[in-house]
């Protein structure tokens, strides 16, 4: 089983409790279902308060791992880096990113008043293997699941560019030189953009996060009938015009009447950072042959110190 993780920004009780499930699910005698690999998918940092905890625990897992870069450590190294998108950008990560609290994280001496001011880069002297790790951050990743093309991102590609261009881009330089070099906006590349496509990437299903799907009738014309304080991962589906998509809720079960081949994507940012769900989806080949995803979520609130309450759901497509 490949288990992906959304973005957990500094939630790391959260996080470790979610982990926890995955792992207590996989080990069972009866289990036939073992990890095999577990792709996170970026925005480890900001917000939270436990930045540098979760990239510890990460770095100490004993499974494969994958990952990705997301906005808020693109910010991140661009502050480190002194780059000139930092600049022009206004400094965004601290203004209302959550920079401040990233900093706080590794280096609790450094105090700060609001989220308006700012930190110099000398307060911030991250050891070699933070560095390290935050700069092999990868920017997509691919897998053959079930006999099924997967696309792994932090937001989701621009159609406007070609695809295979886009999940070529290997690091932060590589990102920005791109950027730069076909004149993109930042808030418009695989880690910002927040428009989700209305037709199939090369066939391909994309696996994301970035925008929390309880803000989604904010950035989509429509959301095919997704209920977005229902704090449950999104499946965007191709359609013709005109048509919608049968949905059934139950416990513990989710059923969209449409076949796995109208697929486009599924976002996973349910909103751990404002008190939501933070969530993981298991992709396997026996559970894809039936078309089925199965869904963790830990419910964080506002005390997400005792984040213990978790919540199970198998999401199956039918042809209607």
């Amino acid at each position: 089983m490949i288990w992906v993780i959304g973005d957990i920004h500094g939630m790391f009780d959260p996080m470790k409790r979610l982990l926890s499930v995955i792992q207590g699910n996989s080990s069972r005698k009866d289990s036939k279902e073992p990890i095999e690999k577990i792709i996170f998918l970026g925005d480890y940092i900001d917000h939270g308060p436990s930045s540098k905890e979760i990239v510890d625990y990460i770095m100490g897992l004993p499974f494969e791992t994958v990952c990705l870069m997301g906005n808020h450590e693109d910010l991140m190294l661009q502050f480190l880096n002194n780059s000139e998108m930092f600049k022009s950008f206004g400094n965004v990560w601290f203004r209302g990113n959550g920079g401040q609290k990233t900093v706080n994280s590794f280096f609790p001496q450094v105090l700060y008043g609001s989220d308006d001011e700012d930190i110099s880069r000398e307060e911030f002297p991250l050891e070699d293997k933070y560095l390290q790790f935050f700069n092999n951050l990868a920017f997509s990743h691919t897998e053959l699941i079930g006999g099924l093309p997967f696309v792994f991102v932090h937001a989701m590609p621009n159609s406007s560019f070609p695809l295979h261009d886009q999940l070529s881009i290997k690091n932060f330089d590589g990102f920005h030189e791109w950027c730069k070099q076909n004149k993109v906006w930042i808030e418009d590349t695989l880690i910002w953009n927040r428009q989700m496509p209305l037709k199939k990437l090369e066939a391909s299903i994309f696996v994301h996060g970035h925008t929390p799907t309880n803000k989604l009738n904010r950035t989509l014309s429509k959301t095919q009938g997704y209920d977005v304080d229902s704090c449950t991962p999104f499946f965007n589906f191709e359609l013709a015009e005109g048509e919608t998509i049968e949905h059934h809720d139950r416990p513990h079960r989710s059923t969209y009447m449409a076949p796995m081949e109208k697929l486009i994507s599924i976002n996973i940012d349910t909103g751990a950072v404002y008190g939501d769900r933070l969530t993981a989806i298991g992709l396997s080949e026996s559970s894809l042959h039936k078309n089925e995803f199965i869904v963790h979520q830990v419910l964080i609130k506002q005390g997400y110190r005792n984040s213990t309450e978790f919540y199970t759901t198998w999401v199956t497509l039918d042809k209607p």
